[in-house]
């Protein structure tokens, strides 16, 4: 408990200040998160005692950058589509990388790509919504951990996550979405009180459908953590699997309410 704890605080301070003062801190936080996550998610090869190429995992990860950073939006898909075309030709030319390694290096670059390209566009269209979604996201673990600790008697669902309960996923649910609110209602103005509560109820379903769906690729890959970069907390992957969902969902619901 005590190096968990630590950790915790380790992580704390490390993620204030890009949140606050942004620029290149906050840059850096994103690359971190790409290099990281990249590094961990990668590492679910298909035969381990298979080295890939030297280039495989740089060139996927410089690909998520080039992708994130891509100002000229009319390229963003053609451009995608062309790394999709690379990674699938790779194992054409050598016999270190199965086919379905190309698809889980097309995964990560899609999905980290999407990531990164959501929070980029939920901070610079404004720094507090990045708050709000950590608050509905954890706020919405610590219920669930609470009450399925408490009240849990009904296994949501034993074949990914055999400690999660019903019990539990409503109170998440609840306190998520109460504290959220409450959160946005005093300190966001940018969206009205109907369009905050629509998204808290909803932020606090998708994350914990982030939580289940990371708990199921660890169960698929017979892996208890993605890595132990965080002592005491696994791997990055371990740590923002609900969170990554929510920028997502966000971004998108700041999509559409803003059209």
């Amino acid at each position: 408990m005590k190096t968990r704890v630590i950790t915790a605080i380790f992580i704390i301070a490390c993620v204030i200040p890009p949140l606050l003062f942004g620029g290149p801190l906050m840059h850096a936080l994103v690359a971190f998160i790409i290099i990281a996550g990249g590094v961990e998610l990668l590492a679910l090869q298909e035969n381990k005692s298979v080295k890939w190429p030297f280039l495989v995992k740089p060139l996927a990860i410089i690909s998520v950058f080039c992708l994130t950073y891509l100002s000229y939006e009319k390229l963003l898909f053609p451009l995608l589509g062309i790394v999709i075309l690379l990674f699938l030709s790779i194992t054409i030319f050598t016999d270190h990388f199965h086919i379905k390694d190309g698809f889980l290096c097309i995964g990560y670059i899609a999905f980290f790509t999407a990531i990164a390209r959501s929070f980029l566009n939920i901070y610079t269209s404004n720094s507090m919504y990045v708050w709000y979604i950590i608050i509905a996201t954890y706020a919405c673990d610590t219920g669930a951990y609470f009450c399925g600790r408490f009240f849990g008697k009904h296994k949501m669902n034993p074949r990914i996550s055999p400690k999660k309960t019903w019990e539990g996923a409503l109170g998440g649910w609840m306190l998520g979405s109460v504290i959220s609110i409450v959160f946005a209602y005093f300190l966001i103005e940018s969206l009205s009180l109907g369009q905050f509560i629509l998204a808290s109820l909803v932020l606090t379903i998708t994350g914990q459908i982030g939580d289940l769906a990371f708990s199921a690729i660890k169960r698929s890959f017979k892996i208890k953590d993605f890595s132990d970069l965080l002592p005491g907390h696994g791997g990055v992957l371990d740590r923002v699997d609900s969170l990554v969902f929510n920028f997502i969902c966000f971004n998108f619901i700041l999509v559409v309410l803003t059209l």
